[in-house]
């Protein structure tokens, strides 16, 4: 019969073989699947490293195996929810009905046992995944031992101080490299996210404009879209007399404004200091249009205060749309800039939509 120290020390040694399935686990969150993706590909390598853990067990007597698969089950439960949970359950079960042994109906016990905690624990906390919580959870794990009253060999029951620091150190320190993972890919969205925003507005940057380039290029003229270019009149009047700040008010308001009016598959960057950059997908000129003169109005309306002052602002819009010769997104934002350089030198406050012979103006009459 094992001491409960062999016992420990052989624990241990499974935890470090399993903890190379964290490089896997990295891969998974990496890709950034689908939700249920996501659960199915956890349960299937919580699957493998159980598998893993329960062909190498620690033998204390005959059909009496040791193993730290509660600690797989309860990891991918908290992990990798339901989904994954029912997929290393089946897999785990399975596994020990073909090993059998006189041990076999407490081992599937402790298996559904180890389900239920993780499932429970990771529905209470909400995921919890520091150090504390982890140690919670493995002591949760306790509550499986209650199997080995099903184990036929009474001495089996002397070993349960050391299959509960099994559960303690397997879950934690498990567990923790797992939620490092995930915290460091959390951290790479967070700075992805804001390397591809504008911190001021919340916008998009021009990354987004590239990338849908990318899209734009590959589609050839099979994708057609139309572009925006909005611009702050006066605005370096405004902030010269008003103040930056305020300038960053406009900004900030004009950013809402445009948002508000668009679908949620169009995409809205700040391209300049006070230029903005539309892209609205499967839109003809005349939709175009009829958005930015929505945009116009309601800017107009828009009263600002500086001071006690009452201030307006107005925009000017160029609008132009793709075609076959200009399968580019930036040939297209050109096109809408030439047309934006006309609204300008036309008088502001309008729109200047752009083709392929000769600006069209539409002009918008201040209210």
């Amino acid at each position: 019969m094992f001491g409960n120290i062999e016992i420990i020390i052989a624990m241990l040694e499974k935890v470090g073989m399993v903890a190379l399935l964290v490089m896997a686990y990295r891969g998974i969150r990496h890709a950034r699947f689908s939700m249920l993706r996501s659960s199915f590909a956890i349960g299937i390598l919580f699957s493998f490293g159980t598998l893993v853990t329960m062909l190498d067990p620690l033998v204390v007597s005959p059909g009496i195996v040791l193993d730290i698969r509660t600690v797989m089950v309860a990891l991918a439960a908290l992990f990798g929810g339901p989904l994954a949970t029912a997929i290393v359950v089946a897999t785990s079960l399975s596994m020990r009905i073909y090993i059998g042994g006189a041990g076999m109906l407490a081992g599937c016990v402790s298996i559904l046992l180890a389900a239920a905690v993780g499932l429970v624990y990771a529905r209470l906390s909400r995921q919890r995944t520091d150090l504390i919580g982890l140690t919670i959870l493995g002591l949760a794990l306790s509550i499986s031992l209650l199997s080995v009253f099903l184990a036929p060999v009474p001495a089996f029951l002397m070993s349960t101080p050391a299959l509960v620091l099994r559960n303690v150190f397997g879950t934690v320190i498990l567990g923790y490299l797992l939620a490092m993972e995930d915290r460091r890919e959390a951290e790479y969205i967070a700075y992805k996210r804001e390397a591809e925003r504008d911190p001021l507005t919340g916008l998009r940057n021009r990354r987004a404009l590239e990338d849908f380039d990318g899209q734009v290029r590959k589609q050839n003229a099979s994708s057609k879209f139309a572009i925006l270019m909005i611009d702050i009149d006066d605005f370096k009047s405004l902030n010269d007399i008003h103040g930056h700040s305020f300038g960053d008010i406009v900004l900030r308001r004009l950013a809402d404004v445009v948002v508000g009016r668009l679908r949620g598959f169009d995409i809205v960057v700040r391209y300049g200091g006070e230029e903005f950059c539309v892209v609205l997908r499967e839109a003809t000129l005349h939709n175009a249009r009829r958005i930015g003169e929505d945009i116009m109005q309601q800017v107009r309306e828009e009263r600002f205060d500086a001071e006690g002052d009452e201030v307006r602002v107005t925009v000017s819009i160029g609008v132009a749309q793709s075609g076959v010769k200009t399968p580019s997104l930036f040939h297209v934002i050109d096109h809408a800039d030439e047309a934006l350089y006309e609204a300008k030198n036309s008088g502001r406050n309008r729109i200047c939509v752009y083709r392929p012979d000769a600006i069209a103006a539409t002009t918008q009459r201040a209210v």
